[in-house]
């Protein structure tokens, strides 16, 4: 970087701004110039403005934000919290804490970190002596704000930063956040100065008034450093070798394939993050690795693992034990893993704002290019990762949306105000909640809609006054505190059901409520782990199946997980099919047309167009943003719309309905990005579904929906979500044991079934995309084409291989060695705490065929080593106190840990590895070391047996 004299003039006036012991400090640290959201946000932070400060990973967003805020906190005198920092995530407070401590420190001021999980006796501290600085979560910031003495130590508060602001601005704890900032606000008797950090923000303006509140001033910094993001997508060809491993490792070649490519890339660079979608294809991918190559240095990272292995596999790349990370968001924010070479996106990111927000993960330092590769599966997948790629190195980023006046959060708001005091003035709560964003349009009727619910319901949560419109706190205190602490999270506790294979009796594994929400019913085929289901009945929180052979029709058992395809990513999609058909006799006109905008080699670029030119060349019709294309294949009715995932749910739901009123019988329906498929018991005529899609245009979407919505099981989610965050429900209940009629009943015409709407509308469908297709379909601007062919087209061809090849199946000679070969790759890989139980001098967070090496203490030589799941900072704990006074928590592992180093003492090997399996018992895991006393394929199908028995004991 070539620096100016204006430049330095410019630096030099920035530092001058900042205390001297703080231009030390930097002088100290390393710091040779200030970034440039440094020079630009300091000055701003420093006049008191409000600012939202939006740059690449990597560029100082953290200190432009924190050493003005340091160097106005010397100049203080008075006691008690001045600075909270906010982060979405416990796993970034751990970072920042050594981050902002080592200025701290130097500065003679204190730093705290809260959260759920802070020990009884730091928080009593906190109460006593107060941080200066406090680092917490939003959720944990609420309990704060309604603690007596660390309620009386935010009066003090100046300054709010709150991080990845992206992460809170779309959600339901985004809200609450913003409520709880106009709370501090009302405690403090005053405003506060409030900073937002984000990597990648697609609505700057819209996300600044979040982040500051109603009518109140701010500054938007957007430093776009240009690190020149480079980004290609490839489409990986099987060949001879891919063929070996695909039977070696029981997978499809073109998997195989994929593999191949990703470990060729990561041997070469030293860092590398492999991204996906799902925490399923994490796992199944990290799985394939290990069954491949088990010494090969990669690991997984998602939120359901351990804390443990969280960290292991971020320390492991950080200091370069590990080259590769399967990671899904749970990378995506700044959690600190060292310096990352490549980024690679495994299958398309589906969208533009989760590509920009990983790929800039790489580089991670100032003029460093920001490098990612997206390896698809199928020609659909590349051309929608082709127009992702395009639109991320053109900054094309989603707009933010934040929710409307969400009821749910405003009730546990109003909850929380009486912990203020006890009477409030109607008009006192609108004054003071409309000054937050998302509130702006909250008008007096709105609040006693909702504050009379709460009036009326039993127990009551505020007691109402309709004439004198003054607001109590009910005398039943011990409800609404129960009611207020059990729901401080806004975040859907998403309740998993255990899968049964009916005729064996052995349990299959566990599906999420996302999945049985939409479509959970019997009949319904799903793959799960490599094998084909279909759902008999379900039963509580277990659903009974049985195997099928027939793929047709089967849904991925992760695709409750799957991140929505916008109508703007499909659209595209359909202008690059409509240049296709105008350029399919001029193959390379089109691929250099093609390559010249999106960022794809020719290779691969003839690859993919085969299929869709075939498919012209012989006189069939493609769907293309401007036709809409109906085929028919036995019993299925293929739609072919380019609406996205959202667009194309909603049409799919009023198509199935208004054909299901017609035909007098049920038509299931499954839909992507690109296409709806349509299922009846009897056989579907497209001509049928062409006259539904034109009869369709003569309505309102939202009211045809609206008649059909409380059948839906996405519906019936959103309204126990929401009944849930009321109160109005136990977070006990499931699907199967309140039928939705009997919940439609319950709340029809309440605030909370008006709220579950509004979310399933804002959420789950766009109708908005569906009006405008209905409208051109009517007004004849949109061909709609029944194509009727007798064979399958090249397109079906293409449509039914993805299904096949995206379901993964595995045929069933296969799959019980592939389940043993990838659970003996899973426990040798876990990560766990080892401890001398002799010496007590020794413990260390190892994998377990790390440990098999020593079997031992390496200090004292002894064969009693205990294993914990808890990590090295709660043995550290456990020390620090001498291993007295010790909490229930910690003496239960502990007692674990000494029978395990029994058995481990007794029985070597066997036991260790037993002893890291899921949900053993010690009685188990003893019974099967009896067994086997080496690690031979009999011990490892034990305890894949063992497994399943403890999976099924606890959903028992």
């Amino acid at each position: 970087m070539v620096v100016t004299s204006a430049r330095l003039y410019e630096e030099e006036k920035v530092l001058e701004a900042l205390n001297p012991k703080l231009r030390q400090l930097l002088i100290e640290r390393g710091f040779k110039e200030l970034t440039e959201p440094q020079l630009r946000a300091i000055p701003l932070i420093i006049e008191g403005k409000n600012v939202l400060l939006i740059a690449p990973t990597g560029t100082g967003k953290t200190e432009a934000a924190l050493l003005p805020i340091l160097s106005e906190m010397l100049s203080l005198k008075d006691e008690g919290i001045k600075l909270l920092y906010i982060t979405p995530l416990r796993a970034l407070n751990r970072d920042l804490l050594d981050r902002i401590k080592w200025w701290a420190d130097k500065l003679g001021l204190k730093v705290g970190v809260r959260h759920g999980d802070t020990e009884q006796r730091e928080r009593y501290r906190q109460s006593r002596d107060p941080p200066d600085i406090l680092i917490t979560t939003p959720e944990t910031f609420q309990a704060i704000l309604s603690g007596r003495v660390l309620r009386k130590h935010l009066r003090h508060v100046k300054w709010v930063i709150v991080d990845e602001v992206h992460e809170l601005a779309e959600d339901k704890r985004g809200v609450q956040l913003s409520l709880a900032l106009e709370r501090l606000r009302y405690i403090r008797g005053g405003d506060v100065q409030v900073i937002g950090l984000s990597a990648t923000v697609g609505s700057p303006e819209e996300v600044a008034k979040f982040l500051v509140g109603n009518s109140r001033d701010f500054k938007v910094v957007k430093v776009d450093l240009r690190r020149g993001m480079k980004l290609k997508v490839v489409f990986p060809k099987p060949n001879a070798i891919d063929a070996k491993l695909a039977e070696r490792i029981y997978v499809h070649p073109e998997v195989a394939a994929r593999l191949r490519y990703i470990k060729e890339i990561i041997s070469k660079k030293r860092a590398v993050l492999v991204f996906t979608n799902t925490r399923s294809m994490a796992e199944i991918l990290a799985s394939r690795f290990k069954v491949w190559d088990s010494t090969f240095p990669i690991s997984v990272h998602h939120g359901s693992l351990s804390k443990l292995s969280r960290e292991s596999a971020e320390e492991g790349l950080k200091v370069g034990d590990l080259r590769g990370l399967v990671c899904t968001s749970s990378l995506e924010l700044g959690i600190d893993v060292g310096r990352v070479d490549l980024v690679i996106q495994y299958m398309s990111p589906r969208q533009v704002t989760r590509l920009v927000q990983r790929v800039g993960r790489a580089g991670h330092k100032i003029g460093l290019t920001a490098e990612g590769i997206i390896i698809t599966s199928d020609e659909e997948d590349t051309l929608e990762a082709m127009v992702i790629a395009r639109r991320a190195l053109k900054g094309h980023l989603e707009p933010i949306k934040i929710p409307e006046k969400p009821y749910d959060v405003l009730c546990h708001q109003i909850v929380a105000l009486f912990q203020l005091k006890n009477k409030w003035k109607l008009k006192e709560i609108l004054e003071l909640y409309s000054k937050a964003y998302p509130y702006k349009d909250l008008t007096e009727s709105n609040l006693i809609r909702l504050i009379s619910y709460m009036h009326e319901r039993y127990p009551r949560l505020a007691w109402f006054g309709k004439e004198d419109h003054v607001v109590l706190k009910p005398r039943r205190v011990r409800a609404i505190y129960e009611y207020f602490f059990s729901n401080l999270s806004m975040i859907p506790e998403e309740k998993q059901y255990l899968v049964i294979d009916t005729n064996s009796g052995n349990a299959v594994g566990i599906l999420d409520e996302s999945f049985v929400a939409e479509y959970g019913e019997p009949g319904v085929k799903f793959v799960f782990r490599g094998s084909l289901w279909r759902i008999k009945s379900i039963e509580g929180d277990r659903i009974y199946v049985v195997p099928v052979d027939d793929p047709t029709g089967a849904i991925p058992s992760w695709i409750g997980e799957e991140i929505p395809v916008p109508f703007e990513v499909a659209n595209e999609v359909g202008k690059i099919k409509s240049l296709i058909e105008e350029l399919a006799n001029e193959e390379e006109e089109l691929i250099k047309v093609l390559s010249a905008h999106y960022p794809i080699d020719r290779r691969h670029l003839k690859r993919i167009l085969k299929p869709y030119l075939n498919h012209v060349r012989r006189g069939y019709p493609l769907p293309t943003d401007r036709r809409v294309v109906l085929e028919s294949h036995g019993n299925y009715v293929i739609l072919y719309t380019h609406l996205g995932t959202l667009g194309n749910r909603a049409l799919a739901r009023l198509l199935a309905d208004y054909l299901a009123k017609r035909l007098g019988t049920s038509v299931g329906v499954q839909q992507d990005a690109y296409a709806i498929i349509l299922q009846s018991p009897t056989k579907l005529d497209p001509l049928e579904l062409k006259d539904a899609l034109i009869n369709l245009t003569k309505y309102e979407p939202l009211e045809v929906l609206l008649r059909s919505v409380t059948k839906l099981g996405l519906f019936k989610r959103r309204l126990i979500h929401v009944a849930r965050r009321f109160g109005a429900i136990s977070k006990d209940v499931d699907y199967s044991s309140i039928g939705l009629r009997k919940l439609v009943e319950m709340f029809r015409g309440s605030v909370i079934y008006e709220e579950a709407l509004k979310e399933f509308i804002s959420k789950d469908v766009n109708l908005e995309v569906v009006k405008d297709f209905l409208n051109k379909l009517k007004k004849g601007e949109l061909e709609l084409v029944v194509n009727e062919a007798e064979d399958l087209t090249p397109l079906s061809e293409l449509t039914l291989r993805r299904i096949s090849q995206r379901l993964e199946v595995v045929a069933p000679e296969r799959m019980e060695r592939l389940i043993l070969e990838a659970t003996k790759a899973r426990l040798l890989s876990e990560v766990r705490t080892f401890l001398c139980l002799d010496c007590r001098d020794w413990y260390e967070d190892l994998k377990v065929s790390d440990f098999l090496q020593y079997l031992k203490c390496p200090k004292c030589g002894s064969k009693r080593i205990g294993i914990l799941r808890e990590g090295r900072e709660f043995l550290d704990r456990i020390t620090s106190k001498k291993w007295r006074n010790l909490s229930r928590k910690e003496k239960e592992a502990l007692s674990r840990a000494k029978a395990l180093a029994e058995l481990i003492e007794k029985y070597g090997a066997p036991a260790v590895v037993a002893g890291v399996a899921r949900n053993l018992t010690i009685k188990q895991i003893e019974s099967i070391c009896r067994k086997y006393s080496e690690l031979n394929d009999g011990f490892y199908l034990e305890i894949i047996n063992a497994e399943r028995e403890a999976l099924k004991r606890k959903y028992w």
